[in-house]
């Protein structure tokens, strides 16, 4: 058998065929040369010859990149934090009033609820109530901390309760409202202020409220004062 790659593979004998013929690629000897002759015969159905889609597979991964970039920015991104006023129309807050003749002194609760839109949990720091009655601040400002790992769950909602504590001097207009005869209440407005931590990177945010809110300061009793004690006692003389 000659082995020039140029010999017809009909050539062979018919009885050998099945056990001598060489590869008539590479011969025998386990290499492709650089003949011109070579021909390489791939079947149909080979895989190799199908067509790929590549640009497309491409397309669909950009795609699919983009998707999950903007749902995952969407999911993370800092939301907005409601406040919102849970009190009655008026408070009756006479049973904690203290009254005696230069010092009013009330004490009632301010109940908000904080509303989350965010789809991550927010660490809640700490909220503020600031009282003014007639466009004047009145006291300090009622606080209350929250504890380090205090988190309000994704698009959850907490209700908050803060003891607000006034002094009204006896030269006050709401000194002098709160000794008459009926019962009487004080319109406060009430400034709530929440603080608190976004998920994403930590950043400090501020939520407020602006509420008014009549509140019952006087249970309907007279207070006397110093000038009737005086000329009560001298007529009883």
């Amino acid at each position: 058998m000659s082995d020039n790659d140029e010999d017809p593979l009909i050539n062979i004998p018919v009885e050998n065929s099945a056990t001598n013929r060489r590869c008539p690629t590479c011969q025998g000897t386990g290499l492709v040369g650089q003949s011109p002759g070579l021909v390489a015969l791939i079947p149909l159905d080979d895989v190799r010859l199908k067509q790929r889609y590549t640009f497309l597979w491409i397309l669909l991964t950009i795609v699919f990149c983009t998707l999950a970039a903007s749902a995952a920015i969407a999911i993370l991104l800092p939301r907005a934090v409601h406040l919102s006023i849970q009190n009655p129309i008026v408070i009756d807050a006479t049973n904690d009033t203290y009254r005696n003749m230069s010092c009013f002194h009330l004490k009632f609760f301010h109940r908000t609820s904080i509303n989350s839109d965010n789809w991550v949990p927010i660490r809640l720091l700490n909220i503020t109530t600031s009282v003014e009655h007639q466009l004047v601040p009145i006291g300090p400002d009622a606080v209350k901390f929250y504890g380090h790992k205090t988190y309000l769950r994704p698009l959850g909602a907490i209700q908050s309760n803060i003891t607000v504590e006034l002094d009204f001097d006896s030269d006050t207009m709401a000194y002098r409202v709160c000794h008459g005869v009926f019962r009487q209440m004080l319109m406060f407005k009430l400034q709530t202020t929440l603080t608190y931590a976004d998920f994403l990177l930590g950043r400090i945010q501020i939520a407020n409220n602006i509420a008014y809110q009549y509140v019952l300061c006087n249970r309907g009793e007279w207070i006397l004062t110093e000038n009737v004690i005086a000329n009560t006692t001298k007529i009883d003389l």
